[in-house]
Order: structure tokens, then sequence, then C-alpha cells
């Protein structure tokens, strides 16, 4: 379904054909845009019609921000000098330009339409370094649904995204946007044949480099689409493996300026403009190579930060924005960075296996008090690609919770398209662990997405501290059988199987997370070598048992 949905895309995604290597690059703001509502007459001239398809069934109206920028502004800011534009926003209403002219930078910033000046990367100029954003990955991960999602079960599984898959729901017809550093291999590895062979990849677009290629620049990216895409059976499945996926290159991987979050603007507008549904970004920004462009905490209240700004904006056009809390939790920052302090948005910590926050996770509040980041995932031993990009290894950071959360929310919104942006966040917030008491290390907790979509359709899971049984089959059983329940206060569940002279015959005993709904799947080659008939089967936890019949199939 999502794989013709860009016909025409590039009506939207021309960028400047200029050097590849330029001078330092300014941003410039305009006052206003004139011809605003004489734009939106035609808005098909600067969305495409599934962008404005999203807009019509959620009811969104469109504003000035859709509008394009007004061209003359941009006319008189070339001709003020030598000077090459980069591109143009709509939501931030300017240019990025790069000049070493210094007589046209003073003809621009005098002009009575430009509203704000900026110098925004500043090559020439002594600067400090900041630490090595992405440290590569490293290490290893160390019944049914284990033999098929291999390592990556445990990230789906605390969510019950595996529930979800096998509801059929698996992200198809959603159109996910990654920003990223680039996609290193996504176009040769094993992990996306088959998102290769279906056409799964919709369009890419490099925003730094404007060369079109994002396959060349760096790992990070491809390590955050296996977690949303990998499809390598038995060892790792990603979380929307059915979606289509927009990859845009905002993050220069090799320094860090500002220029960058107005580069994640620009990519986050030409999404909307294709039509994507959801955006997930792995990436923040605090501290500059430039120390003149750092952000303080108190930026960090959803508008201050360019970026931050943006995402904010994002959320408002209908799309569901994720990104990743930080990983400054054990670093003198503490705090997460921008743009997970936007308004509307899903912005993710990191747990462990074990469901406890990870020590990198970044904390909240946001400056002006919200609490965030909004809610969790597996963001420490997460299964994905590691560095090479051919093996499966325990990669660690919320860059990595951020696409198990993505993933869901594709899954959920597939099997409920009726839903607005707005109310998925919220019903998928709704299902966290913690709801409706959040803190500031994990939100309002770990999210089940089951629980989301049983409350959609009417049909809430039991709550409470005591053990409830929903249900068990097949009934008859070959090699396996599972038992639905919702765990309550116990962590051990005990399985007996019976024969008629009350006999047991067969025991199993598994660990389980407390207060979560769990479909636990039995089975082993003794359980499948019992001979055909009935049986009784008595399941313990919590203090509380309750016994069963189970018909074993004639083998």
């Amino acid at each position: 379904m999502a794989r013709n949905v860009l016909v025409g895309l590039s009506l939207f995604i021309v960028q400047s054909t200029a050097a590849q290597v330029a001078p330092d690059a300014y941003w410039v703001a305009f006052t206003d845009k004139p011809l605003a509502q004489e734009h939106l007459l035609a808005p098909e001239g600067f969305l495409s019609p599934r962008s404005l398809t999203r807009r019509a069934q959620q009811q969104i109206a469109l504003d000035s921000l859709d509008a394009p920028v007004h061209e003359p502004y941009v006319l008189a800011v070339l001709g003020a000098g030598t000077v090459e534009l980069r591109y143009r926003s709509r939501w931030g209403n300017g240019v990025l330009i790069h000049t070493t002219d210094s007589l046209a930078l003073v003809a621009i910033e005098a002009m009575p339409f430009v509203q704000g000046f900026r110098q925004v990367t500043r090559h020439n100029a002594a600067v400090k370094r900041v630490s090595d954003k992405f440290p590569p990955p490293n290490g290893s991960v160390g019944g049914y649904f284990e033999s098929y999602y291999g390592e990556s079960f445990r990230q789906l599984e605390m969510t019950n995204g595996h529930l979800m898959h096998q509801l059929g729901a698996r992200g198809e017809g959603l159109l996910i946007g990654v920003l990223d550093s680039g996609f290193e291999g996504v176009d040769s590895l094993p992990a996306f044949a088959s998102l290769r062979m279906r056409g799964g990849i919709i369009g890419t677009l490099d925003v730094p480099d404007a060369d079109g290629d994002v396959y060349d620049d760096h790992w990070h990216g491809r390590s955050v689409l296996s977690v949303l895409a990998a499809d390598l059976p038995g060892r790792l499945i990603g979380t929307a493996p059915d979606a289509g996926f927009m990859l845009v290159r905002t993050e220069v991987a090799a320094s860090e300026y500002l220029v960058e979050e107005y580069h994640w603007m620009r990519g986050a507008e030409l999404c909307d403009s294709a039509g994507c549904d959801i955006l997930n970004t792995s990436l923040g920004y605090t501290t500059f190579d430039d120390s003149t462009q750092d952000h303080s905490y108190a930026d960090l209240d959803g508008w201050t930060t360019p970026i931050s700004r943006a995402a904010s904006i994002a959320a408002t056009r209908g799309m569901v924005v994720v990104n990743s809390a930080g990983n400054s939790g054990s670093s003198e920052w503490y705090h997460i960075g921008a743009p997970a302090d936007a308004h509307g948005i899903l912005a993710v910590g990191a747990v462990g296996a074990d469901r406890e926050p990870a020590a990198f996770s970044s904390h909240g509040p946001s400056a002006d008090g919200r609490f965030k980041p909004d809610l969790a995932a597996m963001g420490l031993g997460t299964a994905g690609l590691g560095f090479a990009g051919l093996g499966v290894a325990a990669i660690n950071g919320t860059s990595f919770s951020a696409p198990v959360i993505t993933g869901l929310v594709a899954c959920l919104w597939g099997a409920h398209p009726e839903l607005r942006a707005r109310q998925l966040r919220d019903e998928l917030l709704a299902s966290c662990h913690r709801y409706p008491y959040p803190d500031h290390d994990v939100g309002h907790g770990i999210p089940d997405v089951w629980a989301a979509h049983r409350a959609l359709i009417g049909d809430p899971l039991p709550m409470g501290d005591e053990p409830t049984w929903e249900g068990w089959g097949p009934s008859p059983f070959s090699d396996h059988f599972w038992i639905d329940l919702h765990t309550g206060e116990a962590d051990l569940v005990e399985v007996v199987l019976y024969d008629l002279m009350g006999r047991p015959v067969w025991s199993a005993s598994t660990g389980v997370d407390r207060n979560v709904f769990r479909r636990l799947w039995l089975g082993d080659g003794e359980l499948s070598g019992l001979s055909s008939g009935t049986y009784v089967v008595q399941v313990r936890a919590g203090g509380r048992s309750i016994q069963r019949k189970l018909t074993k199939a004639i083998r």
C-alpha cells in the first residue's frame, strides 16, 4: 500500500545544485509571507495528495506555516552579492545561505523584511570538538515467537508488539520518515533485502550534501532503521517490518553545528509534503563545536531551539513525531536535549531488558516543567545491526528505544486508521505502566500496545494486583499451547499438565514482568511427544491457581 505514495515527489524535493563544500552557513528569517493566503488556495503546488489526505482525515486546516516562503524576499537576499542558496524553509519562513561576501551579509541584515539573521556554521574559527556523537555499538545479544524474532524478541515482547504482528498489524500502509546521519549499506545489506524487494523505501533525501545519496554517509541511521525494518527471521525482526520508509539524512556526523537543526527542519517539512505519517529522529542537540551556538537547559521549552520549534510544528500537521530523549543521564548535562523537549511529540527514554531505566537515559523535566521523557522502551541491549552492518549486536542508546516506539505507533495506527495523530499518541501513553503518574526518568513508562488496541476496540484488559487468566489454547494442541494472563503482582508462572489419572506428565515455569498482560507460549519436544487425548492444565501464579482441560491432537 505504501510503495506508490510518493508519485510526483520530485516536485517537493528540488534542491540546490551548488558546490558540495561551501563557506559558512547563515540562517535568514523573514518577517511575513505576503502571499500566504493566495498560496493556500492551491496547496497541491507544495503538498502531495497523500499529505493533503492526511490533513483532511484529521480535520487539520492549512495555515500560513504551510505556505511557501515569499519568493521576492529570497531573490532580494540572493541579489545582495555573492550568495549561494541552499534551501528554503516554509516552517521557519526563511532561507539557509552560504557566503563569504561580508558586504552582502551587511546588506541582508539591514533588509526591512529580515526578522532574524544568524551564523550557523563557523568553519574558519578555532572551535572546540564535541565528543563522539555516535560511539559504535559493540557486543552481541547474548517457543514460536523466540524462534522467529530471535535476539529481537525481548524488545518487542516487552510492549506486546508481537501480538499486534500476530494480528496482522505490522505497519503496512504507514509511511515513516527516518531523519538521521546516513543509512550506510541499506541499499545492499541482507537485513534490508525484503524491504528493497517490496519497494518499501519510498524516497531518499540528503539535506546537508544535496547529492541524493544517503547510503554512503554513516552507519547510525542504518542501525536505527534495522530496529524498525530489518527482516532476518530467527535473529532480528523490526517493529514495523511492513511499513514504507522515507530515508532522510539531516545530521553531519563529522561535526556539530547549529545548522544541523535547520537541516532537520527542512527534512521534516519534506516528509510532511511527501505525506509521512510518522517521523523518527534518533538525534539530539545540546552543545556545539562552536560554543557561541550552545543551548542552555533554559532553552528546552519546546519553542526556543530551531529543531524543537520545528518538531512542535510537525506534531500539529497530523504526524506522530517520535524522538530519542538523549544519552546524557550520566553526564553533567543530565537532561533531555532538543528536540525531545518539543510539544506534542513522543520523547523516548531507555530501559533495559529488566524494565529498569538505563543509566545513560536523559532525564526531564523540560525547562517549562513538563514531564519528559514521555515514555520509554528497550534501549539498553537493544537488538539491531552493529557497526559493520552484518551481525546483530546489543546496541545501546535512546537512539534505539525511539524506533521501537515508532514501530509500535505504526502497528497501532495500522489497526486503527481512524485515529488522529493526537488520539493515537494519547492512547499509547494511556497504556504505559506508570500512567497516569509519570516521572522524569521514564515518563509514563513502558507502553503495552496490545492493551491500547484492546481499549480501542472496547475490550480492555483486566487490571489489579491479582493474576487474571484470560484464555488459553489451542485445543487440540500439537507441540505448543498458549496462555493469556495479566500478571498482577506475580513474577513467576508455573504450568503443570496432568493426565486424567491425576499424574503430572509435563511442567514448565517462566519468569514474567509484573503488572503486564502476557501471552505465554509453552512447548518443547517432550510436550510434542505426549500421547493424544485429554489433559488438565494447571496454572499457578501469585498464590492463585486455575485448571482447564486441553486436548492433545493425534500425532
